[in-house]
């Protein structure tokens, strides 16, 4: 019993941290998967989207994140903040123009300063690139009330299936 409640009082403090991060507002996530399956610490080492494997997965934030290695997930549960997607996974250039939009998890994303930004697709995440001087206050600045807007159905949110041509489908694969 004193075993039990030693390895409880261990695990503590990563859930209450898991707790309290779920406060931060809706992940961009279908079926309870966050990324769409994308192992997060991929985009920084080997500095490419991979998709993550069911065995090396975890709750976190409501959803399930996963990797594709034990490595990556060891690296996650050290330090989430340091690989989760700013805005939570929604995209970055919509966030700084007062909306939500879905992303493309392959070639819609950027490291800046040691930070995930997705975009909704490569074309956007380029321009978010070249203007995120302004792009990433501005996102800041509109984040809490874009979060709020998801929250209470207040704010736009832009789907992929819903613009023809696209051809982004979720979840999301990595091309062939």
């Amino acid at each position: 019993m004193c075993r039990y409640l030693l390895l409880a009082l261990l695990l503590l403090p990563w859930n209450a941290s898991l707790v309290s991060a779920a406060d931060e507002g809706p992940l961009n996530a279908i079926d309870g998967v966050a990324m769409d399956g994308f192992d997060v610490v991929a985009y920084f080492k080997p500095g490419k989207p991979k998709k993550g494997l069911d065995e090396y997965s975890l709750a976190y934030k409501g959803q399930t994140w996963k990797f594709s290695s034990p490595g990556n997930l060891q690296a996650f549960q050290a330090n989430p903040a340091s690989y989760e997607p700013q805005f939570n996974g929604w995209c970055a250039y919509a966030v700084s123009e007062g909306y939500a939009a879905e992303v493309d998890f392959v070639n819609g994303w950027s490291i800046l300063d040691g930070k995930l930004y997705l975009n909704w697709s490569e074309s956007v995440s380029k321009s978010f690139i070249a203007e995120q001087d302004r792009r990433k206050p501005d996102a800041a600045a509109n984040w809490p009330t874009v979060k709020a807007g998801i929250i209470d159905g207040s704010v736009k949110i832009s789907q992929h299936k819903r613009f023809l041509g696209v051809g982004i489908r979720h979840p999301q694969e990595l091309p062939e």
